[in-house]
């Protein structure tokens, strides 16, 4: 039975060689494990973003049981655990289940990694893996929890990629993917990003970073292997471009834009058939909280998936903050 003073939390930077070799154990045992939370990629953001990143850690004995990748922005005198652009879930890391009674009588290593979070920022912002589904451990230390959506495609599950797809897109892929050329490969991250940027545009959007960050964000993250690129070109015109971040298990729709017309159809037709076929478990299509691109997303046999977004204020002052931005 885990007894909440057998842990030992502690803070870590992405270079201390202590707490490499645990995490990647971590990561390969945990359910809660995505690209977003391997090491490159924060090191990645820290470098493109100026955002220091860190390992919280909930030790027992030597064994990391429980962890997170947290962000740090800073505000005046204030340390803010922040969520940075393009990451889709800052979340907690588990090595098992979590026993309800451990939970009950808050002594699961959850519980202790909250209270390190809380401990050492001002302000922090989680947003959770999907099966972490229990959040009263967030909400009995005064975390502000709320839903959000995202729909994702058991690859695995299905005998044909359009199995589940609606009657247009279907439609649109059996017609069209004759007009396109389809490619991968980090020579065409570019490609993908400029499309992206076009298509935030003609909406008045924008993806939330300078396209120079943007572009070392994803440049390094092809090279570290985490994010491939895909187009779709009619003739020598990319028209619908994508840059899947991927461990291997999960993949995510992690930027994307296109022309409008068939493009974005057809290429995801190649990649969900690609990215089945050499094993990957899940897609994510990385948030259904809007709703035309929800409905968009729906269409391709997704299944609706909720996840939570977890924030702690310890200031006073920065609640009310908080208040008068809602």
């Amino acid at each position: 039975m885990a007894d909440a003073s057998s842990f030992r939390p502690s803070l870590h930077r992405l270079s201390d060689p202590a707490v490499r070799p645990a995490w990647d154990r971590l990561l390969a045992q945990s359910a809660q494990a995505t690209a977003f939370a391997d090491l490159r990629f924060a090191a990645r953001v820290e470098a493109a973003l100026g955002l220091p990143a860190f390992v919280a850690a909930v030790w027992e004995e030597d064994v990391l049981r429980a962890g997170a990748l947290v962000f740090e922005k800073r505000r005046g005198p204030y340390r803010a655990a922040t969520l940075p652009p393009l990451v889709q879930y800052v979340s907690p890391l588990l090595d098992g289940d979590l026993r309800e009674t451990d939970v009950h009588h808050h002594r699961s290593a959850l519980d202790a990694l909250l209270g390190l979070i809380a401990d050492t920022f001002h302000q922090a912002t989680l947003v959770l893996h999907p099966s972490l589904g229990d959040v009263r451990p967030f909400q009995w230390q005064g975390w502000r929890v709320e839903p959000a959506f995202t729909y994702r495609i058991d690859l695995q599950a299905r005998d044909a990629v359009t199995s589940g797809w609606s009657s247009n897109p279907k439609r649109t892929l059996k017609k069209e993917r004759d007009d396109f050329v389809l490619a991968d490969g980090a020579q065409y991250v570019a490609d993908a990003l400029a499309l992206v940027e076009a298509s935030h545009a003609r909406q008045g959007q924008s993806i939330g970073l300078a396209s120079e960050a943007a572009a070392t964000l994803a440049h390094g993250l092809a090279e570290d292997g985490l994010v491939r690129a895909f187009v779709a070109r009619r003739g020598d015109t990319p028209e619908a471009g994508l840059l899947v971040l991927s461990d291997g298990r999960t993949a995510h729709y992690w930027l994307a834009g296109s022309e409008p017309g068939a493009a974005m159809t057809v290429l995801l037709g190649h990649v969900l058939a690609r990215l089945r076929d050499e094993g990957v478990a899940t897609f994510d299509f990385v948030g259904a909280n809007t709703p035309s691109i929800a409905e968009f997303k729906r269409r391709f046999g997704s299944a609706l998936v909720p996840y939570f977004r977890a924030r702690h204020t310890a200031r006073p002052e920065l609640r009310l903050l908080d208040r008068l931005r809602r």
